[in-house]
């Protein structure tokens, strides 16, 4: 074998050969960067907050007020002004500027009111409720989404799925709940670590638990005992009368509160949830969250922010 007549040349056209061979499989990304086609990024809709509420704010903007629609006629006005849904009648779809009753064993399909709702007994809105304040005054059926800027109030026997507003109460109505022990001072982040106990887990009466908690069993916190940290259980937990946790409570199974129970931040449970009566989940100034596959709220519970059962939700006395 004779050797190259330009060793230089050939080895520079080797050289050549090789980096192309190695920046072939970058072809495409090189051509992506001279001349972009991927699609623009989509706009965020300002609308979209997360709440339950933006699917109303997107439907007002195709509904016309009821003031302008033909069948307004069809709707009445009580002694107060207030439009009414007449006892046992349905209507479909309307959004209004002034305070709105609908009547016992009345219908709605949608109503986006920016006043005052009131639903009296067996009264049914079937998809999207939005207003001011919501004010059940019987066992109503709120829609699937139900949604107030300012407050929700339910009354026994109410039903519901996903709800949020500013606050919502189940009569009767009280003061809320101040968390026992401010000296503790502010809860955990969501990222510190927690402590895992394996096995079953019971906080004795007035026992004051500093750090998260990772159970793999139960959870029994006794009355009056106090957790400052996140909890997470992979059995059933059960809050006794006064017990009160300073941060979320995320369980694998069934959530029960006694009463007069402080839960600062969010309450997930992958079953049942119930909370018991004086029970209050968040404040004015930490909004959070209650969720579950099905959730029973007792007289005098508070809720900051949202709550949203899969299956049912509903007041139970």
């Amino acid at each position: 074998m004779t050797a190259p007549a330009n060793p230089l040349l050939f080895g520079s056209m080797w050289l050549i050969a090789t980096v192309l061979v190695f920046l072939l499989p970058l072809l495409p990304a090189l051509r992506e960067l001279y001349s972009r086609s991927d699609a623009d990024a989509l706009e965020i809709d300002p609308l979209d907050d997360g709440r339950t509420d933006y699917a109303a704010h997107r439907m007002a903007e195709q509904l016309d007020l009821l003031e302008a629609m033909p069948r307004v006629a069809q709707w009445q006005r009580d002694d107060q002004g207030r439009l009414m849904v007449p006892r046992g009648q349905s209507r479909l779809m309307a959004r209004t500027a002034v305070p709105v009753v609908i009547g016992f064993r009345s219908e709605l399909r949608t109503l986006v009111s920016s006043d005052i709702v009131e639903l009296q007994a067996n009264s049914v809105v079937q998809r999207v409720l939005h207003a001011k304040s919501i004010h059940c005054l019987g066992p109503a059926q709120l829609a699937r989404l139900t949604s107030a800027e300012r407050h929700i109030v339910l009354s026994p026997g109410a039903r519901f799925l996903r709800l949020a507003a500013e606050c919502v109460f189940t009569w009767p109505l009280k003061r809320s709940l101040q968390f026992p022990l401010p000296e503790l001072g502010i809860g955990m982040p969501l990222t510190t670590q927690q402590r895992r106990h394996e096995g079953d887990l019971r906080i004795p009466v007035g026992t004051i638990v500093r750090g998260g908690l990772v159970v793999t069993g139960n959870l029994l916190m006794e009355e009056m005992s106090v957790v400052i940290g996140h909890v997470k259980v992979h059995g059933n937990a059960i809050l006794a009368k006064s017990a009160c946790v300073q941060g979320a409570v995320f369980v694998n199974g069934d959530l029960q509160t006694k009463g007069n129970n402080y839960v600062e931040g969010p309450l997930c449970a992958g079953k049942r949830l119930h909370l018991g009566p004086d029970s209050q989940v968040g404040d004015k100034d930490c909004p959070s969250s209650v969720s579950a596959w099905t959730i029973a709220l007792n007289a005098s519970v508070r809720v900051y922010g949202s709550i949203a059962a899969v299956r049912s939700g509903q007041v139970v006395l």
